[in-house]
């Protein structure tokens, strides 16, 4: 359920931290020093040198980035001598570009801080590398931030020890992006090392170091090591992330415990928006997987409640009421895990619940477009299971099963007496733990789930050709539940899945007639090709 583990991004602290720019925020032209001077109340004659630097800091602490860049702009239009200080302005002033978004502009004000250090304080370029790598990072070119980093590693960041863990924790989320797995572990583990030794094995920036390397050991679906480098971050720091990830590693490792439930809780009660959202719908497949359907149901509640929120919220900025993309992919989630519940429960209209939060939830993933083939499946096999109520009526078993078929993978192999003729039909369809198989004809139409444990084996064998021993029971195995109605049938129409063996189906013997024919042939069961009179060529 959990293939995509949330992560929010967490640097080793808020000294060291250089967060990424959200694509919420816009870039805009930097307005001019004197404007921002004047608009944000700047006495550059009465400020000294040093108490603009860190008023600019501080301002950048309390994410007020462009009041921070019009200080720092009033700074370098009153002192232009000093050029060691407008090395560190341009420098700060690139960081909160890079906080805005604006990566264009941080680049041009890096570069005009590594020039100026480059003649007055070489040793500090080692920073505006890293920097650079950041930029990098954001764009997408990835192979150009690693050539960054490894410039930067070669300054000696005197001044702060730490920065090198930074930098190697940076190098993890470029690796990450490369998908190169294990390089990004090996450079999170080496940043942990190096904090270890510059500061103790219990310092504050080992707790984002440790949520860093769980998240790779999560998307590695090394679910035991994730949770214990959960369990190490929050030994050191309580926070949502760590929390979350904890409870949704215990849930991928089959152990829906009271410790995944205690520490989702947490996420949910502390954690921003997104974050509980996430956390709701692990603590519903928390429910669900204890057996506890209305505890699911209270979950997707809560969810769409906050998504309701969401919706409120961009519907005043934006002038628009329309969940986004991701919305849409949390929606179809969320009906995935209520249709499961409703099929748990034994109300009278449980099945018809079931089936319409199927429709909702492949319709959700649908306007999300992602490319999600495991849920698409999932939502599929749990409206074909509601389909299989005794009391679904004709005319919504018709609505639904059509519109779910639109999402079954593949085609199916189609043989019948005559096409072109009306013959009662058998169409089976194969989910990723189910089979079924769906009968119509004049009279009657509905859809029963096979004994996939048995089926199973017994087209594995036949896919095989050692198909012996099971022929005088695999009729009866795929066709047991509609034998009743074939009885007096001359001929039929047949759909079996791409994967199946349709030509050894098409062998199989089927039952014997109690009477009829000259002993010893009397009992000689005919196969359902010539009993049904089906054409052996596959038509569309």
């Amino acid at each position: 359920m959990f293939q995509t583990i949330f992560r929010p991004l967490k640097g080793l602290d808020s000294r060291m931290q250089i967060k990424r720019p959200t694509s919420a925020l816009k870039p805009f032209p930097l307005l001019p020093p004197l404007i921002l001077m004047l608009c944000f109340g700047i006495n550059v004659a009465l400020a000294q040198p040093q108490e603009l630097l860190h008023k600019a800091d501080s301002l950048a602490k309390a994410l007020q980035y462009e009041e921070a860049n019009a200080t720092l702009s009033a700074f370098i239009t009153a002192y232009p001598q000093r050029k060691y200080d407008l090395g560190e302005a341009y420098f700060k002033m690139a960081r909160n570009h890079f906080q805005l978004g604006h990566l264009e502009t941080a680049t041009q004000c890096n570069q005009q801080s590594a020039d100026l250090r480059m003649a007055i304080a070489p040793d500090a370029l080692g920073l505006n590398e890293q920097l650079s790598a950041c930029i990098c990072l954001e764009e997408g070119q990835y192979d150009t931030a690693l050539e960054h980093l490894k410039k930067a590693r070669l300054y000696p960041f005197f001044d702060d020890p730490l920065i090198p863990a930074e930098i190697a924790l940076l190098e993890s989320e470029i690796q990450e992006q490369r998908y190169q797995y294990d390089l990004a572990l090996k450079a999170a583990r080496s940043a942990a090392e190096i904090v270890e030794i510059v500061e103790s094995s219990e310092a504050p920036p080992l707790s984002g170091i440790y949520l860093q390397q769980a998240h790779l050991l999560a998307i590695k679906q090394d679910w035991a090591a994730a949770v214990q480098a959960c369990q190490a971050s929050l030994k050191i720091e309580e926070s949502p992330e760590a929390n979350l990830l904890l409870g949704q590693a215990l849930l991928a490792d089959k152990q829906p415990s009271k410790e995944a439930k205690t520490a989702l809780a947490k996420a949910q009660q502390r954690g921003s928006t997104a974050i509980q959202i996430e956390a709701g719908l692990a603590l519903a497949q928390w429910e669900l997987e204890n057996g506890k359907p209305y505890g699911v149901l209270a979950q997707t509640d809560r969810i769409s409640a906050l998504i309701n929120n969401q919706q409120g919220s961009r519907g005043k900025k934006a002038g628009a009421n329309q969940p986004h993309s991701n919305q849409y992919y949390t929606q179809a989630q969320m009906k995935y895990l209520s249709a499961q519940a409703y099929l748990m429960e034994t109300s009278a209209d449980s099945h018809a619940q079931a089936r319409s939060a199927v429709y909702q939830g492949l319709d959700a993933l649908q306007r999300s477009e992602k490319e999600d083939t495991l849920l698409q499946a999932q939502l599929l096999e749990q409206g074909l299971m509601a389909l299989t109520h005794p009391e679904t009526g004709i005319q919504a078993f018709d609505k639904y099963l059509d519109f779910y078929l639109i999402f079954y993978p593949g085609r199916l192999q189609r043989f019948s007496s005559d096409p072109k003729a009306e013959a009662p039909g058998i169409q089976f369809f194969e989910t990723r733990s189910a089979v079924f198989g769906l009968y119509d004809d004049a009279d009657s139409t509905f859809m029963t789930r096979l004994a996939d444990e048995v089926v199973r084996p017994t087209l594995s064998q036949l896919n095989s050709g050692k198909a012996e021993a099971v022929n005088y029971t695999a009729f009866q195995q795929l066709f047991g539940p509609f034998e009743a109605l074939l009885a007096h049938k001359e001929s039929l129409y047949l759909g079996f899945p791409e994967e199946w063996p349709a030509q050894q189906i098409l062998q199989l013997p089927t039952t014997p007639e109690p009477e009829g024919g000259i002993w010893p042939f009397r009992h000689r069961p005919k196969p359902i090709r010539k009993k049904f009179k089906i054409n052996d060529t596959v038509f569309d």
